[in-house]
């Protein structure tokens, strides 16, 4: 008798509180998505910013100094940190989380706004940990372990030969994401595999707040 295919478990988790997304230490797991929905308070300050207000901005952080880091990074661009005291908090929030599950890790806080195309080929990333929550605009898109050609990954293939089959998942506006990278121990051919959405002639613009975790 013909046995049924099994499929390969999925690479990613779901969660329906911010608690779940130590999920992503599961064995196998690369991704543990937090599904929430839009805060509405950030959405009216986020109002205020425009598709080149925060081009890629960068700086160290920890729970301690991240609301003065976001409030100097607001400053220097111009824009009023007072506006922003909501999404300021909402940031903090998310990187509380996110050091205690880097293990006190080093923390980079990156804030960007942008109208065009980021990095649109499908990659990993050579970190530990990263944290991407997309609050305005298309969110990342990414793939299931099932789905990825890894050897053509590899090799500098195109997203058409990397896709193995199906087509890409992608963070909603809100949806606060964990991921593996490249350099989380034992985790090196696991890492999660995505990409920057397409913006280019679409209308739309991003906003986006990424929270790296340096590798040992």
């Amino acid at each position: 008798m013909l046995q049924p295919s099994m499929a390969p478990p999925s690479s990613r988790q779901f969660c329906s509180t911010i608690d779940g997304l130590a999920s992503v230490f599961a064995p196998g797991v690369n991704l543990a998505l937090w599904q929430r929905p839009p805060v509405a308070e950030v959405e009216r300050e986020l109002l205020a910013l425009g598709a080149s207000a925060l081009p890629d901005v960068r700086r160290r952080t920890s729970p301690e100094t991240v609301r003065a880091d976001c409030a100097s990074v607001l400053e220097e661009r111009g824009l009023g940190a007072h506006r922003f005291r909501r999404w300021i908090e909402d940031i903090a929030h998310l990187l509380d989380t996110f050091h205690r599950l880097a293990e006190g890790r080093p923390i980079t806080l990156r804030l960007e706004t942008l109208a065009d195309d980021g990095c649109t080929r499908f990659h990993v990333d050579r970190t530990h940990l990263r944290l991407l929550c997309t609050y305005r605009g298309p969110g990342t898109e990414y793939l299931d372990n099932a789905q990825v050609n890894r050897a053509a990954l590899g090799c500098g293939q195109p997203n058409e030969a990397i896709i193995r089959q199906g087509t890409p998942s992608g963070f909603q506006p809100y949806w606060v994401g964990i991921m593996k990278g490249a350099r989380f121990p034992g985790e090196e051919h696991n890492a999660l595999v995505h990409r920057s959405p397409p913006l280019t002639g679409s209308g739309w613009s991003r906003v986006l707040v990424c929270l790296d975790a340096a590798p040992e």
